[in-house]
């Protein structure tokens, strides 16, 4: 697979993700939604402040068995391998299939109607401060 960072990091990066965030009830395993593929490109184009610390985290876990390497990272670089948790998380969370099973429908437009009531004034929660009217202490006057 092409992209931003080489086959072996990105197997890497796939191992450690199934290491943070494993299956659990009907929550599938980072592996299994494609986290190393596609939405890691993604991420790194537009967090690209973040690839340095990401690029040092994987190498230094490459070729290593995963629990101990993240074990090993966090002990050495914890801002590495936090990064990498970043992104690992980014990446499961952008799932169509792990957006549906949590019930997150991702951004939706919600159009503003300038003439309707502000809901926070709907709600009833301002009324006691609205029928208080304005408290304050005068500011000192300014000498000159």
């Amino acid at each position: 697979m092409s992209g931003i960072i080489d086959d072996e990091l990105r197997e890497t990066f796939v191992a450690v993700a199934d290491i943070l965030i494993p299956a659990y009830g009907a929550m599938p395993a980072a592996s299994t939604v494609d986290v190393g593929g596609a939405p890691l490109d993604r991420i790194l184009t537009l967090r690209d402040d973040l690839l340095e610390t990401f690029i040092r985290g994987l190498a230094a876990m490459a070729g290593k068995e995963p629990e101990g390497a993240a074990r090993a990272l966090n002990e050495s670089d914890p801002g590495a391998l936090a990064t990498i948790g970043l992104v690992a998380s980014a990446a499961y969370y952008m799932n169509p299939r792990v957006m549906q099973l949590i019930g997150y429908p991702g951004q939706e437009r919600r159009p503003i109607d300038p003439d309707a009531p502000s809901e926070y004034l709907q709600d009833g929660l301002l009324q006691p401060v609205i029928d208080r009217g304005p408290i304050y202490r005068p500011t000192p006057e300014q000498s000159t």
